[in-house]
């Protein structure tokens, strides 16, 4: 499990620099002195142990969340990443099911590669070395993965400074093919990217065009989420609330895991008609902190759409000035940790 750290008020993590065993061969992507971690929304950097448990050097870090995974049932999801020029990386992933617990999958590293079986995948990327881990489904549901298996995967990065750190940029893409042409790629959401409401824009018709919303609750208590839709002339359309989604998990000394995620049709959430042509969709949490992802159907393909900070109707508040605060909700492993083993070049 990693942990989430939080002041509540404000929910800004406390950072924590816990011990992380490592392999000490293959690539290097930790320094022999503490590296300068600030520009990393003023982080600290992590040690890093050897199998044996013996400090060999220090990390920057970055972390955040791809807030949906589809494995299964006819749908397949891969993670690309690649290292820097600059330096070597670890790579760690942990799977989750949409309420925030651990989710055992099939998964596979590179082509024609063995499966292999759990909810954590973690190796090590020599600089400009790429790697790409497909999602097979639940290791429950093998060999055939005949239902979709959905949630969250939550990523680490560790780096020997934090300009490598600052430079990489993982994707996350989902692919029903052959039986339908989807295939679209959407980013991470990094714990710096933390906000309370989220807009975006898309077309709608109950046909060939449709709208989906991801809803990930990154607060410490359940959150039912508002939804609000705006017409072409700025009227608001359509209101929707969400269920419950479950909060991050409580791993005890105040610190806590992976929250709950939320997948419908824009229109599961609206229950009144969705206006005509593009509309303006406006997710909102109150107070409460999320990551959002939107993703427009339009018949035989899709794409995710760019989703942006809000603020609430009716508010005094301006996003903008504060959109970047860096809200971070570090995780850090909460004991000693083999996390990352050499990939073959």
């Amino acid at each position: 499990m990693r942990m989430k750290s939080f002041h509540l008020l404000g929910l800004i993590a406390l950072a924590a620099a816990t011990l992380h065993s490592q392999p000490a061969n293959g690539a290097v992507y930790w320094s022999t002195v503490p590296p300068d971690c600030t520009s990393l929304a003023g982080e600290s950097p992590v040690a890093i142990a050897n199998s044996s448990g013996k400090t060999v050097g220090y990390s920057c870090y970055v972390s955040g969340t791809f807030v949906w995974l589809a494995a299964g049932g006819g749908w397949s999801s891969a993670i690309r990443v690649a290292a820097p020029a600059s330096a070597a990386i670890g790579v760690d992933y942990t799977f989750y099911d949409a309420s925030g617990h651990n989710l055992n999958l099939d998964t596979t590293i590179g082509s024609g590669s063995s499966t292999t079986s759990g909810n954590d995948v973690n190796f090590a990327l020599s600089p400009n070395q790429p790697a790409e881990i497909g999602l097979l489904g639940a290791t429950s549901d093998a060999p055939r993965y005949g239902s979709t298996a959905t949630g969250s995967v939550y990523a680490v990065f560790y780096c020997p400074d934090a300009t490598t750190c600052g430079n990489v940029v993982p994707q996350l893409l989902y692919s029903a093919l052959p039986a339908t042409p989807w295939a679209l790629s959407v980013p991470i959401s990094w714990d710096t990217e933390l906000w309370t409401q989220w807009s975006a824009e898309g077309i709608d018709d109950g046909g060939p065009h449709r709208v989906s919303l991801v809803i990930y609750n990154e607060d410490i208590n359940a959150t039912s989420y508002t939804v609000r839709v705006y017409d072409s002339t700025g009227s608001l359309a359509g209101t929707g609330t969400t269920p419950l989604i479950p909060p991050l998990q409580p791993l005890g000394n105040g610190s806590f895991g992976e929250g709950g995620t939320y997948g419908a049709l824009l229109s599961d959430v609206i229950s009144t008609r969705l206006p005509a042509g593009v509309f303006k969709v406006l997710v909102d949490g109150g107070s409460k902190y999320s990551a959002v992802e939107a993703l427009q159907f339009n018949g035989l393909s899709a794409t995710a759409l760019q989703v942006g900070y809000d603020s609430a109707p009716g508010s005094g508040s301006r996003a903008a000035s504060v959109e970047r605060m860096n809200i971070r909700s570090a995780r850090v492993a909460s004991t000693l940790k083999q996390v990352c083993s050499a990939l073959e070049k």
